[in-house]
């Protein structure tokens, strides 16, 4: 019996050997660089997860520097010559210990008047925006309005106010605050 009477089928390009798959070099090469762009995969997902969450954190403290700010301008907002101590509490538990020495001072001349015409005001945050930043300061604008009531009758203030923030054992306080025209 012949090769043409088995299935009645011929191969054309025939040689006589059997196929064959690629060659042990060639799977070890592939294997190597599948390793090696498996490897580079899993770090870069790590590097991308990493910088997610630090940008994710630094995203939150701003907002928590901002918050304080914010909670600074609407407690100076509040005057109470009524309750002036009170006052003066609330707005120094916001404060570093460098900012309350400063304010003590402007507290104190601020005392008596306050008292005598009976001040009581209250404020409005319009918006907050952090400037300058890092992991323990920050530089927040916050926009706010004030309308103060007195024995002299009523005002409204509108104040744009740089409010220096900064991490003292864990917790944002304000170190200072200027003016901005």
């Amino acid at each position: 019996m012949t090769e043409e009477t088995d299935a009645g089928i011929t191969d054309p390009g025939g040689t006589g050997r059997a196929a064959r798959g690629p060659s042990a070099r060639t799977l070890v090469i592939l294997s190597a660089v599948l390793a090696v762009v498996l490897v580079l995969a899993v770090a870069g997902s790590v590097y991308f997860v990493h910088q997610v969450r630090q940008d994710r954190d630094a995203r939150q403290e701003r907002a928590a520097a901002a918050i304080v700010a914010s909670q600074f301008a609407l407690r100076m907002d509040k005057a109470d010559g009524t309750n002036f101590d009170g006052y003066v509490k609330g707005v120094n538990a916001l404060l570093t210990t460098k900012a309350k020495a400063k304010n003590t001072q402007v507290f104190d001349a601020m005392k008596q008047t306050y008292e005598a015409a009976k001040v009581k005001g209250s404020g409005k945050v319009l918006l907050t925006g952090i400037g300058d930043s890092d992991a323990d300061s920050a530089s927040v604008l916050v926009v706010h309005d004030a309308s103060v009531t007195t024995t002299q009758g009523n005002i409204e203030h509108h104040y744009r106010w740089s409010v220096s923030v900064v991490k003292v054992d864990g917790h944002w306080l304000v170190d200072d605050f200027n003016p901005v025209n």
